[in-house]
């Protein structure tokens, strides 16, 4: 595979990403196996089946999110007041979706397989060569992974990293909006990363800001109603989980695959209750999972062939949005899709806004001075969709 060697990227969202100076042996994490392989792994699953534009990859957030963690970082002058835990954040803004299956969060769905805990083995296993790389350039992997994990002594580099304002939250809601199409997302980075300060030891946006943070928390909820938890992209899914469920099922039961493609030995630990080994999780990919469910129309088992049916058929699935979820038949076409709760803002996770106020030198949390959040921060959104296929 080709390798990039180049001192910035062109990006459609931001313009520029910049690995140049002190950042540019960072390419060298950008050309590994265990990052390139992101590039086959689209960012919102299934999405592009009704969104058609949204093929945009994980690699390509990856770089995004570690691009507007560097600005953060050189307008705060963190790299000159912190320059090793800098270095490790922006670590950990490049690598921290190393993680991620095909299909992208719905692998987790379908297998109960974490992202999270595949990052931190890439990062860790000493035989990788991010581990390798990371250590070459004198970076402590553990350092990045306590990062990742909230457990920095720099509540800073937790705010930059994972909180309510952050690299990768602004990254995904622009990438996400505009391979959409849609307008929710449409935040402008640079304001917020402008008027952004350093105040005991964690991230504070001064007053102007405020509107623009409340149209990046509206627009993330309104992404995540609209696109995130589109009823034609969750019945992809929801047909995608049964297949899983199906095979499981017919594996445990001594029932003989055709495998016409030898691709069911990829997924053997799910189906052996087991965890992938890190060698065996880097094979898996968009591509060689789109092939996977591809050979199971040589199937012979009846149930596979009407999920595999729906697959390529909407009109086999009736999907409604409904309030409780009720009992329904034992069987393996139908059942319920419930989304991830979402908030527009919370303040019960230690991750609250913070705004400065600069004529009275001091901080306010962000309902004290809106309006607009203090009377939407309790509403939440979680839909139930029940799901048949016929």
């Amino acid at each position: 595979m080709k390798k990039f060697n180049a001192n910035f990227f062109i990006d459609p969202v931001l313009n520029k990403i910049d690995f140049s100076d002190e950042n540019n042996w960072m390419i060298e994490l950008v050309n590994t196996p265990e990052f390139k392989r992101l590039n086959r792994i689209h960012q919102l699953g299934v999405t592009y089946v009704i969104f058609p534009t949204a093929t945009h990859n994980r690699l390509s957030h990856s770089l995004g999110a570690y691009e507007l963690v560097r600005r953060f970082i050189k307008h705060l002058h963190l790299d000159v007041i912190n320059p090793f835990e800098s270095k490790h954040l922006l670590c950990a803004a490049l690598l921290h979706d190393l993680g991620h299956g095909p299909n992208s969060h719905a692998f987790e769905r379908y297998t109960g397989v974490s992202h999270e805990e595949y990052t931190k083995k890439i990062i860790l296993d000493r035989k990788t060569n991010i581990n390798k790389i990371l250590i070459k350039h004198k970076i402590n992997p553990k350092e990045v992974v306590n990062i990742l994990q909230q457990k920095s002594k720099n509540k800073w580099a937790t705010d930059l990293i994972d909180s309510q304002i952050d690299g990768d939250r602004m990254d995904y809601l622009l990438r996400d909006s505009n391979y959409t199409g849609a307008s929710y997302g449409a935040i402008n980075p640079e304001y917020i990363i402008n008027g952004s300060v350093l105040i005991n030891n964690r991230i504070c946006f001064v007053m102007k800001t405020i509107s623009e943070i409340e149209n990046l928390l509206l627009g993330r909820y309104h992404m995540y109603k609209q696109i995130y938890s589109h009823s034609n992209s969750i019945k992809y899914e929801f047909v995608i989980q049964q297949m899983f469920v199906r095979i499981k099922y017919l594996y445990k039961h001594g029932y003989k695959f055709n495998d016409e493609y030898n691709l069911l030995k990829l997924f053997k630990p799910y189906l052996d209750d087991k965890e992938f080994s890190l060698d065996q999780f880097l094979k898996l990919d968009d591509y060689i999972f789109s092939s996977f469910i591809e050979s199971l129309k040589y199937e012979k088992d009846l149930i596979i062939k009407k999920l595999l049916a729906a697959y390529y058929d909407e009109s086999l699935i009736s999907v409604k949005e409904v309030k409780l979820v009720e009992k329904l038949k034992s069987n393996f076409l139908e059942g319920y899709y419930i989304t991830k709760p979402i908030d527009i803002y919370h303040i019960n996770k230690n991750d609250e806004i913070y705004i400065y106020d600069e004529v009275n030198k001091k901080i306010i949390e962000l309902s004290k001075v809106s309006t607009i959040i203090k009377k939407l921060m309790n509403v939440k959104a979680k839909i139930i969709y029940q799901i048949k296929i016929k």
